[in-house]
């Protein structure tokens, strides 16, 4: 019987083994049933009147395929671009192609609105009431008697008052979902953790995914986010807009808000012809069909290098907004000079390593570009050791050929010749197209290396270091805006460094000839600074504010500073109007707000940066 051998970098199990369909929806199930397990045991917290739900989405990138697990009431979407005269009869938002977006559910709300949840629960004799059916305000209802689901989704729950699940004599749990991770009690009344799961092959025009909370769709309709997301050229100003938009809504109809969480995925570049190429390729290799479902599940969630891999790259990812855009002070750059040729054979192999990294995956095509360009070629010797435990890194790495050792010291032992104990080793290979890297950690800050790397070949490697990606994610455009920053009274008070965030955190917007950038009198919610046009700014008539007057407005003037005046004005002082078309990097006031909470904190010993 074949044996899944999982490597702590999972370089063979990725190239060489598939999981099919049903076994990825079995590990899926199953480590949802081990984690509710373990919750139930953990003595860190108490659940058996809390818990969570969950939806999650499972890439297979060479297959085109994603698979959907969800528990609870939380929801993913799919926004498909299809040509307005195939959905005739649907209110579509058209677009300037004639196509349209459309938004496909990928998963369905677990609650007793659906008669097949309501049976569930009702075989354990537990009840299904409103809160004010609980507290006599409303009639009951014979959810018994009821054949009908409403479509979430479709479907707006006007009414604000959800069937519950309780107890059948108690006042609890009152869950307003049917599924959930945790929620010890209201297990035994129905409330089960195992997930439905859907699995898609993606097409082209599937272009859209969005995973969110309840509170997302509590006044928004799954066809009203897609059309917000189809606004946008950014996942993250989507998400913003989005979930600005919920909240709004909440504040509106209620006197509270829900969870509103949100990820918007946009899926570029699918590869029908790539997907069908490899699906045929995998049927001819180690595909697991013939290995026990239990076996490959067991295996899976049991290995601890795996579990430490995934959460370290959790933590990576997290610190990436905030320590990857900023360049530290008085570190000077220049990317023309770092320029070296590569072959159109190294740009590939360099261009599939920095994609797969999850370091980097947020940067754009040119920024990919411009890594490509400056990365530096490294060739080293056998024996020569290109990382040293306990010693701070600044660099990543990508193998392109040769062989490397990763060893690590123990606390209680010295340094030997061979570097310790034998963790993991690297191999590259042109013919398989493998080519590992290491060193992401560095991207982010100096930080002890956690082992050493050591080669075993004549090897060449591409180093990255980190003040070129820094440069390279800050643009050159907006180091200039550290000085101008720096002009602005209501920052004076501000070191360079944290003047530095306030830049790494603008974005660019455009404006066209003759638009109304920001109004007098009104809410204020961001401040602008120009990067290219012209603009004019005029005051209100009853102004008596000479600190701004009547001007123009050319490359890099700034100007709705009031949203950083403390205390905070609240309006704007004045108008502009572009009299060209104009480039602006532009800060909200939500992340002003938060960069100067996080200043407070760390100044005053609460928190660091």
């Amino acid at each position: 019987m074949k044996k899944l051998q999982l490597s702590l970098d999972g370089v063979e199990t990725i190239h060489d083994i598939e999981l099919n369909k049903k076994q990825i929806q079995n590990v899926c199930s199953k480590s949802h049933i081990i984690v509710n397990k373990a919750m139930h045991s953990s003595n860190k917290f108490e659940d058996n009147l809390s818990g969570t739900t969950a939806i999650s989405a499972l890439f297979q990138g060479r297959r085109n395929r994603v698979t959907i697990s969800n528990v609870g009431d939380s929801r993913a979407i799919l926004g498909k671009r299809v040509k307005q005269n195939e959905h005739e009869d649907e209110e579509l938002t058209p677009f300037e192609d004639g196509a349209t977006y459309r938004a496909i559910p990928l998963s369905k709300d677990q609650t007793p609105y659906r008669k097949s949840e309501r049976k569930r629960i009702f075989e354990t004799g537990a009840r299904i009431l409103s809160l004010d059916q609980i507290e006599g305000l409303a009639p009951v209802i014979n959810y018994d008697d009821d054949e009908s689901d409403l479509e979430l989704g479709e479907e707006l729950d006007e009414g604000g008052d959800p069937p519950r699940v309780w107890h059948p004599t108690m006042d609890y749990p009152g869950t307003a979902f049917s599924r959930s991770l945790g929620d010890a009690l209201a297990e035994n009344l129905g409330v089960i953790a195992e997930p439905e799961i859907v699995t898609r092959e993606l097409e082209k025009g599937d272009e859209i995914i969005v995973l969110a909370s309840d509170g997302v769709f509590e006044f928004l309709t799954n066809q009203s986010v897609i059309d917000i997301c189809t606004k946008f050229d950014c996942p993250l100003e989507a998400c913003r807009a989005v979930c600005s938009e919920a909240y709004e809504l909440w504040l509106q109809y209620e006197l509270r808000t829900d969870d509103i969480t949100m990820i918007c995925i946009f899926v570029d570049g699918i590869n029908t012809k790539a997907a069908e190429k490899f699906s045929a390729l995998a049927s001819n290799t180690k595909m697991l069909a013939d290995i026990p479902d239990n076996e490959v599940i067991d295996k899976t969630v049991s290995t601890q290098d795996e579990g430490k891999m995934d959460r370290r790259l959790a933590e990576m990812k997290v610190q990436l907004q905030e320590a990857l855009l900023v360049v530290p002070h008085g570190e000077e750059v220049d990317l023309q000079k770092l320029h070296n040729d590569k072959t159109d054979a190294e740009k590939s192999i360099l261009m599939e390593a920095i994609q797969g990294s999850v370091m980097m995956q947020s940067m754009t095509k040119s920024q990919f570009d411009q890594v490509v360009s400056v990365i530096q070629p490294v060739y080293v010797k056998k024996g020569e050791w290109v990382i040293e435990q306990g010693k701070d890194g600044d660099r990543f790495f990508i193998i392109e050929e040769g062989e490397f050792e990763v060893r690590v010291i123990s606390e209680d032992s010295s340094r030997s010749i061979v570097g310790g104990s034998l963790v993991h080793t690297y191999q590259a290979s042109k013919e398989k197209k493998i080519h590992p890297s290491f060193g992401e950690l560095a991207l982010l800050y100096a930080a002890p290396r956690a082992a050493s790397i050591i080669a075993q070949s004549d090897s060449k490697l591409w180093a990255l270091d980190r003040s070129v990606l820094k440069a390279i994610m800050l643009g050159a455009g907006k180091c200039k805006l550290v000085g101008i920053l720096r002009s602005i009274p209501e920052l004076e008070k501000y070191k360079i460094e944290e003047i530095e965030e306030f830049a790494s955190a603008m974005k660019e917007v455009t404006f066209k000839k003759n638009e109304i950038i920001i109004t007098s009198n009104t809410s204020g919610n961001a401040m602008y600074v120009i990067s290219e046009g012209s603009a004019e700014r005029t005051l209100p008539e009853s102004s008596k504010n000479v600190a701004l007057l009547n001007s123009a407005l050319e490359n890099l003037d700034f100007f709705g500073q009031e949203v950083i005046s403390t205390p905070y004005i609240g309006k704007y002082l004045s108008s502009v109007k572009t009299v060209s078309d104009v480039v602006c990097w532009k800060l909200d006031k939500e992340v002003i707000s938060h960069i100067m909470k996080k200043t407070k904190a760390v100044r005053e010993g609460r928190g660091t940066v």
